[in-house]
């Protein structure tokens, strides 16, 4: 085993706070269902690159039959791109312990540009020195291309790499290519999947 790939969020980073959820709906002023609904109905292509952050809330602003101003579109586009920026903590530790036993650690998220760019500057991060991200790649998961493409950038077979994702579909599509797999719940968990893993193989 060569190398272990994380997910972002819900893995490595926390998945947005209902705090933060809470206060996007009240700068967007619409009920709360809707707004999510037009949210992710139009986030893919963003996460893919296809779309610019202000292209992205244009789209849902559209969606909603809204009339965002300027200032509430670049509010948004700031309380997005924070509402990720939030680590687990047990598994930044994890990382950094699987990098000192002489393993190799990687990231494959699904991110648009924006939030790409603000995990290269955060402190935590510095151990996933390789990192992939959906809109640099103009793919997202779970299409298999991604994870063989990840498998070309680190010059690894599938059966040197073990992935890890919050989500059963992208877990899935990982073991379609021939990649172990893992379903992340908490870093514990994980951390007792992997030592079983590394010992069976």
């Amino acid at each position: 085993m060569r190398w272990i790939i994380f997910d972002f969020a819900g893995v490595v980073g926390r998945h947005q706070p209902q705090s933060a959820r809470d206060g996007m709906v009240a700068v967007a002023g619409v009920e709360s269902d809707r707004f999510w609904a037009a949210y992710w109905e139009h986030r893919d292509p963003y996460d893919r690159g296809l779309m610019t952050a202000g292209d992205f809330w244009s789209a849902v602003e559209k969606t909603l039959e809204a009339d965002f101003t300027a200032e509430v579109t670049g509010e948004l586009i700031r309380l997005d791109i924070t509402s990720w920026l939030n680590p687990d903590i047990s598994t930044v530790e994890l990382i950094a312990d699987l990098k000192s036993q002489g393993l190799g650690v990687a990231l494959l998220s699904n991110a648009p540009h924006e939030l790409a760019d603000a995990l290269d500057d955060v402190t935590w991060m510095a151990d996933l020195e390789h990192r992939f991200f959906s809109s640099r790649m103009a793919i997202s998961k779970p299409s298999p291309e991604i994870y063989t493409a990840v498998l070309s950038a680190l010059d690894a077979r599938p059966a040197e790499c073990v992935f890890i994702d919050d989500r059963p579909p992208n877990v899935t599509a990982a073991e379609t290519v021939g990649m172990h797999a893992l379903l992340f719940t908490d870093a514990d968990r994980l951390r007792a999947d992997l030592d079983d893993l590394l010992r069976g193989i």
